[in-house]
């Protein structure tokens, strides 16, 4: 039930919509960036409360470095004056876990589209999802997945693009690590070297999800990497335009001294 349901309002018109933009520009990569830059464009209403949110919490690092030097010593005292803070300034810090979700939902659903289209050998299979016979191939030999160097039913030989993909995810989560500097200073100053969950939580994320990144990257078909590294990309100046750089500040100014 469950999975009708997801093949018929998310995979089924994902993989319409992908088909539709191969007709039209007749290169399978670029629709695969064309369908990343649609679908990232319809939740931007998704993925904005949570990026108003890191803003937020940004805005009150002077605070919450106040309360972790004040209760340095007491982390479920800190954490209950940290979600105090949060509550009154309306500030929801699991609106982040729901946005991962819809964005992980979403990933597999293109998963799904790009492995069919790109590595689909069924001709018959695949024009059973098309929804319009004037989008229906004729032969399996009009579906071209080759795209620069890629063939994108194959991984990526060089990792070119799993290395972005990496790197990118890497530059994304520092910039939305709303006060790990604060986080830092505490840390340092208190005695076991360590401070409260969310921040630990955070530094983790920082070096997992580009390290999960580049493997998955090195696996999947190349159209599934190249959906990656377009859709972190995406993040990454969706997140700038919103909060700025972010916990990428610091770079960014020494390289401003370096240029100079």
């Amino acid at each position: 039930m469950l999975s009708t349901i997801y093949q018929t309002l998310l995979v089924g018109p994902i993989f319409n919509i992908l088909v539709l933009l191969y007709q039209i520009v007749g290169n399978l990569g670029v629709a695969i960036i064309l369908l990343t830059l649609v679908i990232r464009s319809l939740l931007i209403p998704v993925v904005l409360p949570s990026l108003k949110n890191v803003k937020k919490q940004r805005d009150l690092q002077p605070e919450l470095d106040k309360i972790k030097q004040k209760y340095k010593h007491d982390k479920k005292v800190q954490a209950q004056k940290q979600m105090e803070l949060f509550q009154k300034h309306g500030i929801n810090p699991a609106s982040g876990c729901v946005t991962q979700l819809v964005m992980i939902i979403v990933l597999i659903a293109l998963y799904s589209v790009i492995r069919q289209i790109s590595t689909g050998v069924d001709l018959a299979q695949i024009n059973d999802l098309i929804y319009f016979e004037s989008l229906k191939f004729v032969s399996i030999e009009e579906i071209k997945t080759q795209f620069l160097y890629l063939n994108l039913a194959q991984p990526d030989p060089f990792f070119i693009l799993a290395a972005l993909s990496g790197l990118l995810q890497f530059a994304v989560s520092k910039m939305t690590v709303p006060y790990s500097e604060a986080g830092e200073k505490a840390a340092a100053k208190t005695p076991d070297k360590k401070d409260d969950v969310a921040y630990n939580v955070q530094n983790q994320m920082l070096y997992t999800m580009p390290i999960i990144n580049f493997i998955i990257g090195t696996r999947l078909p190349a159209g599934v990497t190249l959906y990656l590294v377009t859709t972190t990309l995406f993040s990454l100046l969706q997140t700038y335009f919103v909060s700025g750089w972010g916990g990428l500040k610091p770079l960014i100014s020494k390289i401003a001294i370096w240029k100079k």
